[in-house]
């Protein structure tokens, strides 16, 4: 059985950014949308699709700064990382002839991700920290993230016991209000409500919006897809009242292996039971999502991948330029075609937010019709 460690570092929670022209090129499109990302229905290039780009690279007489970028990430895509670190060590010595604040952020980027892909945290630290000192807001200020997901790693090494006690958005301090009752059975484990305070209810404020592009960012570009990053996505969905969304977020999470699989199901179990006590109090229209559920979209998502895959690598076969916009989306629409979308049951969107509303919409047409009824009683 893996330690929470190697867990950690297979994929739990390392999941730093890549940067390349594909990841450039995809950032301008937009993230997947909110369900899709967290499904896991967006697009990944196949093997063959790296190996050409290495052959490609190798072939040339000689390297611009944005090649090294590009034939270094498809090394590590490749799983050949010890040559993509190589190709950043040949980049350096580029960039001491032609200096390029830009591409000396890219290095350091891509460097700090490939070490913490490695294991070598303090390596990755002093490499993003050295990537932040020269762009502090590049890419939505992801980089502090992943900063601050290595430290928590770190420290995870040292005390496992922080995977469940709190996430790493938790453990770098930011404000993240719990918005669903647990069970207070569960709640020690999480230890004395002083410890809890301490771990829950950091003083940093949280910029929603970037913490959320930021992770999903890292989901979307980190070149694996940690369970960790679901988990705090999930904690994000939470802070807004997107219980649906949480839901499933959380689901991924258990389902990558996250040391904390345990608190994350009761946390689960905790917006199912909201939801429950929800149609107690009204009619809201809303059905819960189920595991049947759950297990069919991740099918969909999985085999809609490999489906894109398989048509990418059949483009390749016969020549196609599968880097260039119009290839792309004829790829994306065999794998719409091959797994036509899912439909969601109806209401499963519905938050917290809105059942409150239902609720006070609900509360002002009673009065309402109160008021009239006591109104035409007076008159009588």
């Amino acid at each position: 059985m893996k330690s929470l460690l190697a867990l950690a570092l297979a994929g739990v929670g390392m999941t730093p950014c890549l940067w390349d022209s594909d990841t450039l090129d995809t950032e301008l499109r937009g993230l997947p949308d909110a369900f899709d990302l967290v499904v896991g229905k967006w697009h990944r290039h196949s093997d063959a699709y790296y190996q050409v780009r290495v052959d490609m690279l190798l072939a040339k007489t000689s390297l611009t700064l944005g090649d090294y970028d590009d034939l270094a990430v498809a090394y590590e895509h490749l799983g050949q990382r010890d040559k993509a670190i190589e190709v950043m060590a040949q980049k350096a010595e580029s960039l001491l002839d032609k200096p390029d604040t830009e591409h000396q952020y890219r290095y350091h980027a891509n460097l700090g991700t490939f070490y913490a892909h490695s294991g070598k945290l303090e390596e990755a630290l002093v490499e993003l920290r050295a990537a932040v000192e020269i762009h502090p807001d590049a890419h939505f200020g992801r980089e502090h993230f992943q900063i601050e997901l290595i430290e928590y790693v770190a420290a995870a090494k040292k005390d496992p016991n922080i995977w469940k006690r709190r996430s790493f958005l938790r453990h770098a301090g930011y404000a993240m209000t719990p918005v669903i009752v647990l069970d207070e059975k569960f709640l020690e484990d999480f230890g004395s409500p002083e410890e809890r305070a301490r771990d829950w209810y950091g003083e940093r404020p949280l910029d929603w919006q970037q913490a959320y592009k930021a992770i999903a960012g890292m989901l979307r570009f980190g070149g694996r897809e940690g369970a960790e990053l679901y988990r705090s996505l999930g904690e994000l969905y939470l802070q807004k009242q997107h219980l649906n969304l949480a839901w499933w977020a959380l689901g991924r999470a258990i389902e990558r292996g996250h040391p904390a699989a345990a608190e994350l199901k009761a946390l689960r179990q905790g917006i199912v039971r909201h939801w429950d006590e929800a149609r107690s109090h009204e009619n809201t229209g809303h059905t819960n999502p189920t595991m049947a559920e759950y297990e069919a979209q991740r099918s969909d998502a999985d085999r809609w991948s490999n489906a894109f895959q398989v048509a990418e690598v059949d483009a390749i076969d016969r020549g196609k330029d599968v880097s260039s916009d119009a290839v792309l989306a004829s790829l994306l629409d065999i794998a719409n075609r091959a797994v036509p979308k899912r439909a969601v049951h109806s209401g499963s969107g519905l938050n917290l937010r809105m059942a409150t509303l239902v609720s006070c919409v609900a509360l002002f047409v009673l009065l309402f019709v109160l008021r009239a009824r006591a109104h035409t009683q007076s008159r009588a």
